[in-house]
């Protein structure tokens, strides 16, 4: 449990990082490229939290794939994020292997619009999570 509380504390750092970058002004294009490299960043330290909870819960985790899977099985990813997370793996495997102007702005906009609620709904879960020894 104490790896756990750790990995929530980073990635809770991780996410008040990317929430303050989205929050700021995009005066330049390397001001999109930070959120995007931050949204990178926190999705990977996000699937990497599930991943340490599945096998506690009975689950398979060896991929991201898996571990977004885990998520949702055991309460950290609300159903009706499950469209978003699908998104987030999509964008976070094209913007992690090749840089293009286009796919930066598109997913610039995912992650204000779609993915930093998405991300504070997990967080809030995973945070429960720990306070009450369960997912629920």
């Amino acid at each position: 449990m104490a790896d756990l509380k750790a990995s929530l504390e980073n990635l809770g750092r991780a996410f008040a990082r990317l929430d303050e970058f989205a929050s700021l002004p995009v005066t330049h294009q390397r001001d999109q490229a930070g959120v995007v490299q931050a949204f990178e960043f926190t999705f990977e330290l996000f699937w990497k939290t599930f991943q340490k909870l599945a096998p506690e819960l009975g689950l398979q985790a060896t991929s991201p794939r898996q571990a977004i899977q885990a998520g949702l099985r055991m309460g950290a990813i609300p159903i009706e994020d499950e469209a978003a997370w699908g998104l987030m793996l999509r964008d976070r495997n094209q913007t992690s292997h090749l840089y293009n102007d286009q796919l930066a702005k598109e997913v610039f906009l995912r992650v204000v619009q779609q993915y930093l609620p998405a991300f504070s709904r997990a967080l809030e879960n995973l945070r429960a999570y720990v306070a009450r020894g369960g997912i629920g």
